[in-house]
């Protein structure tokens, strides 16, 4: 496994305001080809990391390294790449997902050759970066794999991503996306309402949460607390912002993708009782793209039932999702989850 940066330099966005002196953090696994034409790209999510899917990624693994190379990169403003919390330029820009996508598209051209992807896949706000990969790019991707994913912000996610900016932005401390100091208690308040809209129903009413070590619902949370503290709250703040900017369209519009531009072979894997990357939402992007399949996933863990290593019977249907793709078989296989 190697990891590094890729110096971007000034980065005109596409509001127009400039990110000074960026770079992006990337992570791979596995040898890259003579031909550098056996990457599979797999962006990260919100709250991961560039190593977030190291449980799917080894020899034999979901992304097997024993065929493909594997790069993660990074996403700007979630603390590995530039972001807030090592940001000294002023206050941090709006990062639109088509700047984290321009970036990554430099880092593979520049730094490794990369000109062709055989897939690019991810969950959450991977899968929405490779949407939009596949849409500003479509003549370099040839799959595309999204779990847990729209390529739109839509309006019920709109809504849960208002409600959870406006936790941080009632802060004390905070102005023009900064916080004077540590905002602990409202980070805790913010992982609390988050957990509510992760997982579903079914899981709390039948004490999921057991599953993942935790023998009371009350310890649960204190878990989430913990591991939110572990990020900038300005970091949350700004990849939250990236998420909720996100929208395409279909038909004639300006400034904003078509769905219709992409070419590759897509399968999406919602989950059915996702709160926020609605299964209907799903289907109706897919009705607009010209290869697309989607392949619903039966689950009590709503959206945190793609989340790499989380549940271990989660990972076999994304490993059948990857195999079909990378194969070219989709008749007949079932991947849904119990």
């Amino acid at each position: 496994m190697q990891s590094g940066y890729f110096s971007c330099g000034d980065v005109r966005l596409v509001s127009g305001d400039i990110l000074y002196d960026t770079r992006l953090a990337w992570r791979m696994w596995g040898t890259l080809s003579d031909r550098a034409d056996n990457c599979i790209l797999v962006p990260a999510y919100y709250g991961g990391s560039t190593a977030s899917y190291a449980p799917l990624v080894g020899p034999g693994n979901v992304f097997d390294t024993d065929r493909y190379c594997v790069i993660t990169p990074g996403l700007l403003g979630a603390g590995e790449s530039t972001s807030p919390s090592t940001y000294s330029q002023g206050v941090f820009p709006l990062v639109d997902m088509r700047d984290n996508v321009r970036c990554q598209h430099r880092m593979l051209r520049e730094q490794f050759g990369i000109e062709s992807l055989p897939l690019v896949a991810g969950w959450s706000l991977g899968g929405m970066q490779a949407l939009y990969w596949a849409a500003m790019y479509p003549q370099a991707v040839r799959r595309v794999l999204a779990t847990c994913a729209t390529a739109n912000c839509w309006p019920q996610n709109r809504v849960f991503l208002e409600g959870m900016e406006s936790i941080l932005m009632a802060d004390a401390g905070y102005a023009d996306g900064a916080f004077a100091a540590l905002p602990a208690a409202t980070v805790k308040a913010f992982a609390r309402s988050y957990c509510g809209w992760a997982y579903s129903p079914d899981f709390f009413r039948t004490h999921g949460y057991r599953e993942l070590g935790y023998h009371t619902l009350e310890s649960f949370l204190r878990y989430w607390e913990d591991d939110h503290l572990e990020q900038d709250a300005a970091d949350l703040l700004a990849v939250l912002r990236t998420w909720k900017s996100s929208s395409f369209r279909h038909g004639p519009g300006d400034n904003v993708l078509d769905l219709a531009d992409i070419t590759a072979r897509v399968l999406l894997l919602p989950s059915v009782n996702d709160a926020y990357f609605i299964e209907s939402e799903v289907r109706m992007e897919a009705a607009w793209i010209a290869q697309a399949d989607v392949w619903p996933l039966i689950t009590r863990y709503g959206h945190c039932a793609g989340a790499p290593g989380r549940f271990a019977e989660a990972t076999l249907p994304l490993a059948r999702a990857v195999m079909a793709l990378l194969e070219g078989e989709f008749a007949g296989v079932d991947v849904a989850e119990g």
